[in-house]
């Protein structure tokens, strides 16, 4: 394999993002070959000095000017005007995703994809305050599997449904009502030719729906769900991360779950991030390879 595993807290040598300057990045070709690199062997890399961008603002401009020179371009959300998310502390909000006071499970973004499949990388920019954050290795994870846990969640399809609008509703950015997606896919993909090869981690635990596994490995599947479930959650696998304001977080969204520690976020945290497809990563990566040829 070409990528390295990383642990969590309780590791003898936790792991952390390797820093790399925004400005340093957008100068030289080679070092956003370096964070593309690292990003897709380590899981996730972290970006500073990123210049101020306005806290009341809808549209992440300065996340946006980054991505589209140095990652490929934000993945357009249908519900909204706004490629990006926008998350600001809102005590009463019906989504924990909203409540920083609240801690938030880990979970892969768009995890029910509006369209097609989800993005590769999601990125998070911290426009004002700190937080700290969680990550797993979803594929250290499953590495840890039994074999027979993998192969039933790598087998059998995790039901879900999203409403896009109502899973929104603490957002200060206006979503367009309508849009509700069912879908039903396992949460360890792996490659066609190679069954034991994971090629994604695909879950997010708020939009499951009853299951529709098959009655005789019901119990079986779901105690994979289980020791899964736990496993993401359990300090050996999740890493916790300090963040702060001038920071972009970006991550391996098919292999990194984050989430949120409870109660250690600033009353002034405001977020903006979003997801990259493949394809746009792939052809900025591919183009600023060729350059350095």
């Amino acid at each position: 394999r070409d990528y390295e595993l990383f642990y969590g807290d309780d590791a003898a040598d936790a792991w952390s993002p390797t820093l790399f300057g925004h400005d340093e990045v957008l100068r030289d070709a080679s070092r956003a070959r370096a964070m593309h690199e690292t990003l897709m062997r380590e899981g996730a890399v972290l970006v500073d000095g990123v210049p101020p961008q306005d806290a009341d603002a809808k549209e992440a401009t300065v996340l946006s000017a980054f991505v589209d020179a140095a990652l490929g371009s934000l993945q357009k959300d249908p519900t909204r005007t706004e490629a990006n998310w926008k998350i600001v502390k809102k005590p009463t909000s019906a989504s924990v995703s909203y409540d920083p006071v609240k801690w938030l499970y880990a979970h892969t973004d768009a995890s029910i994809p509006p369209h097609g499949v989800p993005g590769l990388l999601l990125t998070m920019h911290y426009v004002r305050g700190t937080g700290v954050n969680t990550l797993t290795d979803g594929f250290a994870v499953a590495n840890d599997l039994s074999p027979e846990h993998f192969e039933l969640l790598a087998t059998y399809g995790y039901d879900a449904e999203r409403d896009f609008a109502a899973s929104r509703v603490d957002s200060p950015q206006a979503h367009a009502k309508g849009l509700v997606v069912a879908r039903k896919h396992p949460i360890l993909a792996t490659a066609p030719e190679d069954r034991t090869k994971l090629v994604r981690v695909q879950y997010n635990e708020v939009f499951r729906t009853p299951p529709t596994v098959p009655f005789d490995v019901f119990p079986q599947w779901f105690d994979a769900l289980h020791t899964f479930a736990a496993m993401i959650h359990d300090p050996k696998y999740s890493r916790s991360v300090e963040l702060k304001a001038g920071q972009i977080l970006v991550m391996n969204n098919w292999r990194v779950l984050h989430g949120r520690a409870g109660g250690k976020a600033s009353a002034d945290r405001v977020l903006v991030g979003g997801t990259i497809t493949r394809e746009a990563f792939y052809s900025t990566a591919k183009q600023l390879h060729l350059a350095g040829l």
